[in-house]
């Protein structure tokens, strides 16, 4: 995929480093790729991971519905943070 124009969207919002994980290798195994944005802060001793979660993962735009597909057949405990409405 060319993804020179696209741009990243938010997919999810994990919970832990082991939920991050896992979403991040059923993206790839499906060929999406991915970034994470981390909300950890060594600084501020994970204020912000109490407050966000832990990470965001974001794909490109072109790879959003197929990603929404993956991660919802992906068995996550019911407390994973959506991600925040666009405006």
């Amino acid at each position: 995929m060319d993804a020179t124009n696209e741009k990243l969207v938010p997919l999810c919002v994990t919970e832990n480093a082991v939920h991050e994980m896992q979403l991040i290798g059923a993206l790839k195994d499906e060929n999406i790729e991915c970034v994470v944005r981390s909300f950890f802060d060594s600084a501020y001793d994970g204020l912000f991971e109490k407050q966000h979660g832990h990470s965001m993962i974001l794909v490109f735009d072109g790879d959003l519905a197929r990603a929404k597909e993956i991660v919802c057949n992906i068995p996550l405990p019911e407390n994973i943070i959506p991600p925040p409405e666009e405006e």
